[in-house]
């Protein structure tokens, strides 16, 4: 149970650390940069979720996945631990990559842009390089994260997929 556990954790953690960085950079990014009318309610969703406390959150994503014909295959697996990880430290990486574009001005993307790069030419060739040491220290953050987690993903795993920090509360 314990070389499970901890293959189980390394996956998870590992998965989540590469994930969260590109997902809430690109979250930042909209929240930031752009013009679209709905940021305001994405932002006011991203600090409202974090307030709920991890149990209750397990819960409603236990309902959720339970619910939801497109989701229930994936109840039980190392997919579903993944997803609620990442949800896990949305709030933090989302506000350490808006402080970032906040500090950053808009002439590099503007260049890049005139000289014909559309956004995910700028995104990836202007923007990850500049905010890479935000990169590394958001998926460290998040590894840690998801290698602790504990009260949002009890309800979720399977015996399959225990990891350390269920297999310590066992």
């Amino acid at each position: 149970f314990f070389l499970l556990a901890l293959q189980n954790t390394i996956l998870l953690s590992s998965a989540t650390a590469l994930i969260s960085p590109l997902l809430f950079s690109i979250v930042a990014y909209v929240l930031v940069r752009t013009k679209w009318h709905m940021r305001g309610v994405l932002d006011s969703l991203f600090w409202m979720s974090a307030s709920i406390p991890g149990i209750l959150a397990g819960l409603g994503l236990l309902w959720l996945f339970l619910g939801t014909p497109l989701l229930r295959p994936i109840f039980g697996t190392i997919w579903a631990l993944i997803l609620v990880t990442l949800l896990q430290g949305k709030l933090t990486s989302t506000q350490l990559f808006k402080g970032i574009f906040l500090q950053m001005g808009e002439e590099l993307e503007e260049a890049s842009r005139l000289s014909g790069a559309g956004w995910w030419r700028t995104y990836f060739r202007i923007w990850l390089p500049l905010i890479m040491p935000m990169l590394v220290l958001v998926g460290t953050f998040n590894f840690v994260l998801a290698a602790q987690a504990t009260s949002g993903i009890i309800l979720l795993a399977s015996r399959g997929t225990v990891t350390l920090s269920i297999l310590a509360l066992e």
